[in-house]
């Protein structure tokens, strides 16, 4: 039986309670442990930036609610409900890129470091220097556009480049044509 198309929109707002309104309630969970999570970091740590992710969980939880509700019998018994982080691609995501994920978490970490430790304490040993040195302040503040700027350049110089392929050492060569005596 069809749920209310008024309440799956209702639930649909909320990220993850659309799901767990049509029945997947462990993708439900999951879905909203993700958004509150991103929110509550980017809002503790004073991240903005970690909080460009969020309307991406959002819209992602809303279009999948209408995706569960639409589905076939069929389709609904080959999605079975699971944590997102059980879904295969997920895990083969993870384990491919891990040491990049850990490199985005120890940026991330930085960032939240120098955004809301090193910058106040500078700003206050400015206000108390005779000098007037609030150009060292604006060459500070401008530090992570310039990193986030050489990241994106260094990986679209990866992306250009492509992987390395092994060489192949069991590839002969051709070296010409053999006389062949028949």
């Amino acid at each position: 039986m069809k749920k209310s198309l008024f309440l799956t929109f209702c639930f649909a707002c909320c990220p993850g309670a659309g799901q767990m309104y049509l029945g997947y309630t462990k993708r439900g969970a999951s879905i909203m442990l993700a958004f509150f999570a991103l929110f509550g970091l980017s809002a503790f740590l004073n991240l903005w930036l970690v909080s460009v992710i969020l309307p991406v969980i959002w819209f992602f939880a809303f279009f999948d609610t209408f995706a569960i509700r639409n589905a076939t019998p069929e389709e609904l018994a080959a999605k079975p409900d699971c944590f997102l982080y059980d879904l295969p691609g997920i895990a083969d995501l993870s384990n491919k890129y891990h040491v990049a994920l850990g490199w985005v978490f120890i940026f991330i970490g930085l960032y939240a470091l120098y955004n809301n430790l090193f910058m106040p304490v500078m700003a206050n040993v400015l206000d108390m220097l005779p000098y007037d040195l609030w150009w060292l302040w604006n060459l500070f503040y401008e530090i992570p556009t310039f990193i986030v700027a050489v990241l994106i350049i260094l990986v679209g110089v990866r992306l250009i480049r492509g992987k390395k392929q092994p060489p192949d050492d069991d590839v002969i060569t051709f070296q010409g044509e053999m006389d062949h005596e028949d």
